[in-house]
C-alpha cells in the first residue's frame, strides 16, 4: 500500500511538472507573438503616416475643401456593397467666399468635383478598397480627376476624413 501511495504521488508530481511546462512554454509562445503582432503593427504605421511635407501643411496658399457624406454604389460583382466617403481637399489659393445667390450653397466647381469623385468610386470594388495600397492609388485617382474636370492643377491632395465600405 505504501509503494502504490508512492507511485501516486510520483506521477502526480509528474504531471504537476508537465503542466508547469507546458504552461511556461504556452506563455513563452503567447509573448512571442504579442512582440511579433506588436513589431507588425508599428510597421504598417509608419507605412500610414501622411505622404506630406510640413510646407504643404503650413503653405497660407492653400485652403480645405470639406466633402461631406458621399455615397456609391461599388462595382462588385454582387452589386450590393456601397462606399461612404468624407474627403477634405488641400486646394491651391485663398478659399472663395460663398455666393448667397445659390439656394443649395453648391457651385459649379463643386459639382464638378463630386461628379468626378463619383466617376472614379463608382469602379471601384470593395475588395482594392479595403487595402493600404487601394486607398493610396484611390487617392491619386481622384488628385487626377479632380484636376482634370477643374481644368487645372488645383487639388494638391486629399484626406479621407470618413471611409466606411459596407
Amino acid at each position: 500500500m505504501a509503494e502504490e501511495e508512492k507511485r501516486e504521488k510520483k506521477k502526480s508530481k509528474k504531471s504537476i511538472l508537465l503542466i508547469v511546462i507546458v504552461l511556461v512554454v504556452l506563455i513563452a509562445l503567447a509573448a512571442g507573438a504579442f512582440l511579433f503582432l506588436k513589431k507588425g503593427s508599428s510597421n504598417s504605421s509608419k507605412n500610414t503616416q501622411p505622404i506630406q511635407s510640413e510646407s504643404v501643411i503650413n503653405d497660407k496658399n492653400m485652403h480645405i475643401k470639406n466633402l461631406n457624406n458621399i455615397i456609391v454604389n461599388l462595382a462588385d460583382p454582387s452589386g450590393d456593397r456601397y462606399l461612404k466617403i468624407s474627403l477634405a481637399l488641400v486646394m491651391n489659393g485663398k478659399a472663395k467666399p460663398s455666393s448667397g445667390g445659390e439656394s443649395s450653397g453648391d457651385t459649379l466647381e463643386d459639382a464638378a468635383i463630386k461628379n468626378a469623385i463619383i466617376t472614379v468610386l463608382s469602379t471601384k470594388t470593395s475588395d482594392n478598397l479595403l487595402t493600404l495600397s487601394g486607398k493610396e492609388e484611390l487617392r491619386k485617382q481622384l488628385i487626377k480627376a479632380i484636376n482634370k474636370a477643374l481644368g487645372e492643377d488645383v487639388v494638391k491632395d486629399i484626406y479621407f476624413t470618413d471611409f466606411i465600405v459596407q
